[in-house]
């Protein structure tokens, strides 16, 4: 079976008598051992090529996702044709489907809508869509935003491998479809959440449901959606996969982006301290050393977490480096909507089992810190206004995810076109116990309020806005 394409573009030879061969252009997506999905040319038409490459699950898979087009197509929901099904010479199983002219995913579509009148739009329309699912008994378990694509003003369903049929047919029940009404749901963050009531009145009316009674029950599993699809993504983070390469050695544990330069990974790799002694010294502490690497496409910050003696180490090195814990809450905050500088890799030092020296590196926001924001005299009013707003917003999904930031200085908090960003990630927890989270809210409420001690004005604007324990 095919393990992986060595070079772009490349030509497969399938196993069939006429036309066997396929031109794959550029891949599309890569789930490294698993599926690659790849854009090209099949009998002089554009195609799109799926190609299943695990060798103990890729027959499976093909068969699942041939099963999950033909139900699609049964229940008359639209999809891409398919061209061709059987596989490769070498044995692989791949599926072709026609090429839809100019498709945007709704993931893409949603991320560029202006304003709220537009996104409701969205909504009832990508509702609409689901509710002809739901009514033709069919279920997509791994639903999400990539999964639709627009075409010549109209939607399409693909990745069928993930959809349940076996209620085809026959309308599904309330609990099902309110689950994975969650789950479509917990793809928006949660400062969008004040749409999903007018956003649910055209999947209520299309099935004739009462929408009273969707909400509640509704709001109850959102929460629990958006907790596991953070939770997955944070381990997904830690491994290869399509977003991520995990490089694992006898010295080293690196994680880094997929789309990240290739050279100046590899000088990261090869060896940090060279790089950030070549870079701008933000930081040069007993515990931390912080520089800013610049590049043309963008700058980098290095932060070395340091061993600072013998027995520090000791404490240190059975348990995750601090720059380890930043890397899965940078992924903890990002899925939750919450601005925080974009994770570029981590990289553990090891001995063994024994963890040495780490370093975390994310992209560089040139912005001030809060407490030089507002002490700013020369911003306008209303623009610290809409900022101290965001941040009782970021607060607030704090709060509903039950994340606590564990050191709420002023400092700590990024000013980007008037939204925080969310650093210093080491001390960021996420607690199960909802009282436990309480607790520890209350300690990061009352941190950030004594940043404004010199500003009272301020810090009881704050105090009577932000979220009480409760």
């Amino acid at each position: 079976m095919l393990t992986h394409i060595p070079s772009w573009p490349t030509t497969l030879e399938l196993d069939c008598k006429n036309e066997s061969l396929l031109a794959c252009e550029k891949p599309l997506r890569n789930l490294p051992g698993k599926r690659l999905v790849c854009s090209g040319h099949w009998q002089e038409k554009p195609v799109v090529a799926k190609l299943f490459l695990d060798p103990h699950s890729a027959k499976r898979h093909w068969i699942r996702e041939k099963a999950g087009v033909a139900a699609l197509q049964t229940a008359n929901i639209s999809t891409p044709d398919l061209l061709f099904s059987g596989q490769l010479k070498d044995h692989t199983p791949v599926l072709i489907f026609a090429q839809l002219p100019e498709a945007e995913t709704a993931l893409t579509i949603w991320q560029n809508l202006a304003d709220d009148k537009q996104r409701l739009s969205f909504l009832h329309q990508l509702l609409s869509e689901l509710a002809n699912h739901h009514q033709a008994g069919l279920l997509q378990k791994d639903l999400h935003l990539n999964n639709f694509l627009y075409s010549k003003q109209s939607w399409f369903t693909i990745d069928a491998d993930t959809i349940n049929s076996q209620q085809a047919g026959t309308p599904l029940n309330p609990e099902p479809s309110l689950d994975n009404l969650a789950l479509f749901f917990a793809q928006l963050t949660p400062n969008f959440d004040y749409l999903i009531e007018p956003a649910l009145t055209e999947y209520a009316q299309q099935r004739q449901l009462d929408i009273t009674k969707l909400l509640n029950p509704l709001t109850v599993l959102l929460v629990k959606k958006r907790k596991q699809r953070r939770h997955k993504y944070i381990k997904k983070s830690y491994r290869n996969c399509s977003e991520f390469i995990r490089l694992n050695s006898k010295r080293q544990i690196a994680i880094y982006r997929r789309d990240a330069n290739p050279e100046r990974i590899q000088q990261l790799l090869a060896d940090p301290d060279t790089l950030m002694a070549a870079g701008k010294m933000l930081k040069d502490g007993n515990s931390a050393t912080v520089a800013q690497i610049s590049h043309p496409n963008g700058d980098w910050v290095i932060k070395r977490y340091n061993i600072k003696n013998f027995w520090h180490g000791l404490r240190r090195c059975l348990r995750p480096s601090r720059a380890w814990v930043s890397w899965g809450n940078a992924h903890r905050l990002s899925i939750s909507g919450i601005a925080t500088p974009q994770a570029i890799a981590v990289i553990e030092k090891r001995f063994g089992p024994l963890r040495l020296g780490a370093y975390y590196v994310c992209e560089h926001i040139a912005a001030p810190d809060a407490a030089e924001y507002f002490q700013n005299v020369t911003s306008a009013k209303n623009t610290k206004d809409t900022t101290a707003q965001n941040f009782i917003t970021l607060f607030e999904i704090l709060h509903r995810a039950g994340i606590y930031h564990g050191d709420c200085k002023a400092t700590n908090f990024l000013i980007n076109n008037q939204q925080p960003w969310v650093i210093d990630l080491d001390a960021m927890r996420e607690f199960r116990s909802r009282q436990n989270f309480l607790r520890h809210y209350r300690i990061d409420r009352e941190r950030f309020l004594r940043n404004w001690q010199e500003q009272l004005e301020l810090q009881e604007w704050f105090d009577n806005h932000l979220l009480k324990r409760e």
